[in-house]
């Protein structure tokens, strides 16, 4: 598993380098783990939801930005976050939504009862859910998200993307949430207990360099109106 330097950048960087991961990575038969933070407030939103509903509530001065994974809005205020992706040979990629998501979420999960702080999964449910939209999807625990053991309070939830170069999945965790997380020491522990997880070693690597042409291609989409103010976009 490549481990990529956790890097500072604008939300429109960040989705940026994320997409680029997926689907233009120098080595793409290797898993790759991008942690990544926030050089500026911002908030995204999910790839199929509508812009004018979160401009709406989003301040005026603060960037909104359209995922290419799904999910509703979340705020990138106080979070940790990183991406993920899983190549076509991987027995992940060739499993379901939710198999995708508790491998990644208990891998979280090991991390922060190491740190004896109090998390659990989201069980799956007895019966057929109840439908909830992903507005405001960071206060809506989901089957295998984290939440706090205490009040049920959404601790960690990711979107994903799948395509033929591989399953992109983007998490956040709260920081607000986990006052007491030691986060260098996480930063540390995740890649490690991930990479047991998908059965593949961590290895530190460079950040990739990437074809000119497909760097200001997919960093040019992000920043668009095109495709962060209409809907029903095509991949």
């Amino acid at each position: 598993m490549d481990v990529l330097p956790r890097e500072y950048c604008t939300a429109v960087a960040n989705m940026s380098a994320n997409l680029l991961l997926l689907d233009h990575y120098p080595h793409p038969k290797n898993i790759r783990y991008r942690p990544f933070a926030w050089s500026e407030p911002a908030y995204t939103f999910g790839v199929s939801q509508e812009w004018k509903k979160y401009r709406a509530v989003v301040p005026p001065h603060i960037p909104l930005v359209r995922r290419s994974t799904g999910g509703g809005l979340v705020s990138h205020m106080e979070d940790w976050t990183f991406a993920i992706v899983i190549p076509p040979e991987h027995p992940l990629y060739k499993s379901g939504t939710l198999e995708a998501y508790e491998t990644v979420h208990r891998a979280l999960l090991d991390c922060l009862l190491a740190q004896k702080l109090k998390v659990k999964l989201v069980p799956l449910p007895s019966a057929q859910r109840e439908f909830k939209a992903p507005d405001q999807c960071e206060h809506h625990a989901e089957p295998h998200d984290l939440v706090l053991v205490e009040d049920n309070r959404k601790v960690a939830g990711a979107a994903q993307k799948r395509n033929k170069n591989g399953l992109l999945i983007e998490g956040y965790i709260s920081r607000t949430l986990l006052a007491g997380c030691d986060w260098e020491l996480f930063a540390e522990d995740f890649p490690k207990v991930l990479g047991k997880a998908l059965n593949s070693d961590p290895v530190n690597v460079h950040s990739p360099i990437y074809d000119q042409s497909h760097h200001e291609g997919c960093w040019a989409k992000f920043n668009s109106c095109s495709w962060n103010e209409h809907r029903d976009l095509p991949e």
